[in-house]
């Protein structure tokens, strides 16, 4: 996976293990549906070798696997594709949600775990497909086989464009739906209620008082998924905005992606630069100037000299290309005692940083103090001070920035 996918990767599959399990933990109902595992590689940092331009840069990655997110420890598990099964003495709860899956449903795998019950086995072997594991709180996590659509669930509006579910695909998923909730009630009641077939919903068994507050129902849920939806929309803006708080913590491809989004903000073109040949960490632009920097973290010290041959390196391939007229200002972005408050950092970059600096004219960047620069912009727009911000990097050469008082 690429460098940024790595990150939202890793975010996501530890995100939903914790919700999966805090959720479990709890006593709600987990509906895991248990498809072909998946493996990926994911990038978990860079390490640099050798010196000057024989220096390289090696790119570290880990497996990753699909069920990492889940808080299940499986004994065995084994891919192997089939549809001949049966429920179990336990699974008979299933019954009615089994009649109606049941020609969707091919399983992917199967597997044993030490607690689980088994709900449905293969015909022939009683190998585990479906299971169910508990715990005292009343949490239950059901673990099934997939449910694939048929091709014909979906079609396209009379626009001959826009994907639309068929009649067919709605009403199935009403169904589901349905046999969900009832799975949900069953296993909470303290009794062994059978969930109740779909028959039992045609109009010779309705009561009038029903269509009430099922239109009720419908409206509350349409309440909700408007919720839900604007919800998710300012989870993803917030993500975008709290990016500039990694500024005083990260390191790494976490800490260029937000030094990136925090010169933007200032009003520079920035980016990361790969071209195959060159590699450079950033790369950003603006009237006052072309820039090339570099980006460090330090978990408990101040930043050194390390990043200097590498950045010096960047500047001389950078213009030995054809479509370079001058040599780009070099900028070294530290976040040094990273882990440490920023109000208790002493020592930023150590003294040979700050001559190295005087002697090539690179500018060193503070990147808790650039975090304050970003705070302010996004909560003022303030182009005039902005503009201050370019004009910094451009006028100061060997020295640490110190942004101007707003």
């Amino acid at each position: 996976m690429s460098d940024e996918s790595s990150v939202q990767c890793i975010a996501s599959i530890k995100h939903w293990y914790t919700e999966i399990k805090s959720s479990f933990e709890n006593g709600k109902t987990v509906f895991i549906f248990i498809n072909t595992p998946e493996n990926v590689f994911v990038n978990t940092h860079y390490s640099l070798s050798g010196t000057g331009r024989s220096q390289k840069s090696t790119r570290h990655v880990n497996e990753i696997n699909s069920f990492e997110m889940l808080p299940v420890n499986f004994k065995d598990k084994k891919i192997a594709k089939g549809q001949n099964v049966k429920l179990t003495q336990d699974g008979d709860f299933l019954k009615s949600y089994w009649e109606t899956v049941k020609k969707f449903c091919d399983y992917d795998l199967y597997f044993e775990h030490e607690t689980a019950k088994p709900l449905i086995i293969t015909k022939s072997g009683n190998k585990t497909v479906g299971a169910i594991i508990t715990n005292k709180n009343g949490g239950v996590i059901l673990l099934l086989p997939p449910i694939k659509l048929p091709d014909d669930f979906t079609g396209l509006h009379s626009d001959g464009k826009t994907p639309i579910w068929t009649s067919k695909a709605i009403q199935f998923g009403k169904s589901l739906l349905n046999q969900i909730v009832a799975i949900d009630k069953s296993l909470k009641s303290s009794s062994e209620n059978t969930p109740p077939p779909d028959w039992i919903n045609e109009a010779q068994f309705q009561l009038s008082i029903e269509q009430k507050y099922l239109d009720e129902i419908v409206k509350l849920e349409e309440q909700i998924v408007n919720i839900q939806s604007q919800i998710e929309k300012n989870r993803v803006a917030l993500e975008k905005n709290l990016l500039s708080k990694k500024l005083l913590y990260e390191n790494g491809k976490p800490l260029e992606y937000a030094i990136i989004d925090a010169l933007q903000i200032i009003g520079f073109k920035a980016e990361n630069y790969d071209d195959g040949k060159s590699e450079f960490d950033i790369i950003f632009e603006s009237e006052e100037g072309r820039f090339i920097g570099e980006a460090e973290g330090k978990d408990n010290s101040a930043i050194a000299i390390t990043k200097f041959r590498q950045l010096e390196s960047n500047i001389l391939d950078d213009f030995e290309r054809d479509e370079i007229k001058e040599h780009a200002k070099g900028v070294l972005f530290g976040n040094p005692f990273r882990l440490t408050h920023p109000n208790e950092r002493k020592e930023f970059f150590t003294q040979k940083a700050i001559d190295s600096a005087k002697r090539s004219d690179i500018v060193l960047v503070n990147t808790h103090e650039l975090f304050e620069v970003v705070k302010y912009l996004k909560n003022t727009n303030d182009k005039q001070y902005a503009k201050k911000i370019r004009e910094c990097f451009k006028n100061i050469k060997g020295e640490i920035i110190k942004f101007p008082q707003r």
